[in-house]
């Protein structure tokens, strides 16, 4: 990637990924591989008038050692180091950049599984309140993609470089625009148009119908549709996910029911899953299987009471360009923005009315899932059908063919 791209790429981050102002303070984190583009991104944050910029290395390798080589007794602890961080953030309102982008996308397949749950649990428990503040939208934040050699390697073929990632990358993100900040804006308020005409006709529920999927997920008359920027309370304007194409809400997870089969491979803690299968009863996860990390799926769900639970139902249609270059990214970031998904794991507060001022007691007792967790799981294609239901049981087409008919 040249200097004019980096700066490309930092002026998407910051202007409409994060609304960056003067006085601002910013923490960046990625894997080393990453080095260059976070160092353009601090300078030109520094040129916009940052007040301080920190780089965080998430190093993914190490935490593999530690999951297999840690004595029994300290897995389940922390640095207290850990949750005064998580707590700094908060107090001081930084912003947060996160490049993703593996060094190593296979880096903890094969890990024991009962021991990576305890430690993400723990640390789940120490950044809890930055957690919260970021998906009740207090902070600025925003998840960019950033190609690294084995990422590309697996994506594109064993051939391939990060040159060819970003190429293919590029109109995914309008960094091939003339004007990406203005066209990321742009399509923005496409999005949020669409949330708002779905926010219009009063769904109570929403069913998936295609092969292997038979789902109803309910929804609360508190949900909310949301899609493309946010806004912290204090007005700020940032784009939470660069690229995003989806449109969403939390649901009331109390009336998931049915099946679901998911239609795209999706890495969850380090393990790829394919062919996974959901079967839902009152609410909960009651059986799962899966083709591929099926141990690991389990896993998961095992986390905590809410890992079996939705907290999020998210609307994508097949005009995605993540869609139409017929990749497969091996990315959260990207892949769930190619199709419809759902996520089991804490629920958005921006996405339930009143939920950000009310304790997690209460937010339960009203449908809102609570959890250390949150992930995605795709389950759209041009073959699943998406019907609204109203509060008058009339049912009102949403997507055919994988398409918006809205």
């Amino acid at each position: 990637m040249d200097g004019d791209a980096m700066r490309d790429f930092a002026s998407v981050a910051l202007d409409a990924g994060l609304g960056l102002t003067p006085g601002t303070m910013l923490r960046i984190a990625g894997e080393f591989p990453h080095r260059e583009l976070m160092y353009a991104v601090a300078r030109a944050a520094y040129d916009r008038g940052a007040r301080f910029v920190k780089i965080d290395y998430e190093d993914v390798g190490l935490a593999r050692i530690r999951a297999d080589h840690s004595r029994d007794e300290y897995v389940d602890s922390l640095s207290a180091m850990v949750e005064k961080d998580s707590e700094t953030y908060v107090d001081e309102g930084w912003s947060y950049l996160r490049i993703e982008g593996y060094e190593d996308p296979a880096a903890m397949e094969g890990v024991d599984q009962e021991r990576l749950v305890r430690m993400q649990r723990v640390r789940g428990h120490a950044v809890r309140a930055y957690r919260e503040a970021q998906m009740s939208s207090r902070l600025p934040w925003c998840v960019m993609p950033g190609p690294t050699e084995a990422w590309a390697r697996s994506v594109l073929g064993p051939s391939a470089g990060v040159a060819d990632l970003w190429r293919a990358l590029a109109p995914i993100l309008r960094l091939d625009c003339p004007r990406p900040v203005e066209e990321l804006r742009e399509h923005m308020g496409a999005l949020e148009a669409r949330a708002a005409a779905l926010g219009g006709l009063g769904l109570r529920s929403l069913r998936f119908n295609g092969p292997g999927t038979d789902l109803r997920i309910a929804l609360s008359p508190a949900s909310l549709w949301q899609g493309g920027s946010d806004r912290t309370p204090g007005g700020k304007v940032f784009m939470p996910n660069i690229p995003t194409e989806e449109v969403f809400t939390t649901p009331d997870f109390r009336a998931t029911e049915g099946v679901v089969a998911l239609t795209r491979p999706v890495r969850v803690r380090g393990t790829l899953i394919e062919g996974g299968r959901l079967v839902f009863r009152r609410g909960q996860v009651v059986d799962y299987s899966a083709d591929r990390g099926a141990a690991a799926f389990g896993a998961f769900l095992d986390t905590d009471v809410g890992s079996r639970r939705l907290g999020e139902v998210a609307l994508v249609d097949a005009s995605s360009p993540i869609w139409r270059s017929g990749l497969v990214f091996d990315s959260m970031l990207l892949d769930e923005n190619a199709s419809c998904h759902i996520a089991l794991g804490c629920g958005y507060d921006a996405a339930f009315a009143g939920a950000a001022s009310i304790s997690n007691d209460e937010k339960e007792a009203r449908g809102f899932n609570v959890s250390f967790v949150h992930e995605d799981l795709m389950i759209g294609s041009e073959a699943i059908e998406v019907t609204g239901v109203d509060a008058a049981s009339r049912e009102i087409p949403l997507i055919r063919g994988g398409r918006f008919v809205l």
